[in-house]
């Protein structure tokens, strides 16, 4: 049997958050009940994709910080010298934290994530005061001329923050930064309780009289999104922040067809072929599945047991969805700007 090649692991080591984003598609906060990998397991998997000739990790949450075991989990990887990111909200990042981070000759990459332009509106998404730790990381790894990437999600009412928030992240000269609106892949999961009804005269969501917790929640989140009226402005905000910082700003996942062409292009040729999606995802329960659809229906099977992928018809069948998907999202572009991943797991999910 043949097996896919895995060339980058990306594992999610939790769905746990010390931060509670208004938007956030996880529900992030502390009260996942979701069974983790143990440490074991995780170590296992690192272990094997190695012995696979992988080339790089992606570690990632929610929060990795929350896990008592986070460096137990680093050390391995840096025994075995594989380079990797590591994702951070910087909200729990202290300076021992860094330190012990700095020393990982391995670590390529740090990300984190900024949600508007002071403190105050970063707050008033994350409901955390995490804005200042993200700042001083940012200063902390310039000064150690290790890469970050700061993956800057906005409300549609800081739209028009996006030049203010940029001209702030280029002072980090070994900063990149991708802009990403609140769209529709970043919303709260909406459910109808029995109980806790309110009153409510909000007639947007067509609701008159009643409304329940999750509603109300689901109604304010749907308040942060960036509509699709939005995108083309969206979208030369971003071309314009381009043409200001020559490869400092990546492309958002707004995107038009000439853009979507290119990604078709640098991938087209792949093993694996995801375009941007170039790797396998772990879960924190341990599925594996590929990266771009949060409710992938391809599952294969448990990373702690095997990460092994073999080249099979189900893999094959994924593989040409993925290459309709993309293309049906390519012919939407030719007539507006789209919100890609999006448009590719909506095509997903329906077939």
């Amino acid at each position: 049997m043949e097996y896919l090649h895995i060339k980058t692991l990306y594992i999610e080591l939790t769905h746990r958050c010390n931060q509670h984003c208004k938007h956030c598609y996880l529900d992030g906060g502390m009260h996942h009940n979701e069974t983790e990998m143990t440490t074991e397991q995780i170590i296992k998997i690192i272990r094997e994709f190695k012995e696979q000739r992988g080339k790089y990790i992606i570690i990632t949450g929610g929060e990795p910080l929350v896990r008592a075991d986070i460096f137990d989990i680093l050390d391995v990887i840096e025994s075995l010298e594989i380079p990797f990111q590591f994702a951070s909200n910087s909200l729990a990042m202290t300076q021992k934290r860094l330190e012990k981070l700095d020393s990982y000759k391995c670590l390529d990459l740090y990300f984190t994530s900024l949600l508007g332009a002071d403190a105050q509106k970063h707050c008033n998404i994350t409901q955390k005061d995490s804005y200042n730790n993200i700042l001083e990381t940012l200063s902390f790894w310039e000064k150690k001329e290790v890469p970050t990437y700061v993956q800057v999600t906005l409300a549609k009412e800081f739209i028009d923050d996006m030049d203010v928030i940029a001209e702030k992240l280029m002072a980090y000269k070994n900063s990149t930064v991708k802009f990403t609106p609140i769209a529709s892949i970043g919303i709260k999961e909406t459910g109808i309780k029995e109980t806790g009804i309110k009153e409510t005269g909000i007639k947007e969501t067509g609701i008159k009289e009643t409304k329940t917790d999750s509603i109300i929640d689901a109604f304010d989140s749907q308040r942060l999104l960036v509509p699709k009226s939005e995108f083309e402005r969206f979208h030369k905000k971003v071309s314009a922040l381009q043409q200001k910082y020559p490869k400092r700003i990546e492309n958002s996942n707004i995107l038009n067809a000439k853009q979507i062409v290119d990604l078709i292009a640098d991938y087209k040729d792949e093993e694996l072929y995801a375009m941007c999606y170039g790797f396998i995802a772990v879960r924190p329960n341990g599925d594996i599945s590929f990266s771009c659809n949060m409710g992938n229906p391809y599952i294969f099977g448990k990373a702690y047991d095997t990460i092994k992928i073999p080249l099979d018809k189900h893999l094959m069948d994924y593989i040409d969805l993925l290459r309709k998907a993309e293309q049906a999202a390519l012919v939407e572009a030719e007539q507006s700007i789209v919100e890609f991943d999006v448009t590719v797991d909506n095509y997903i999910a329906q077939h």
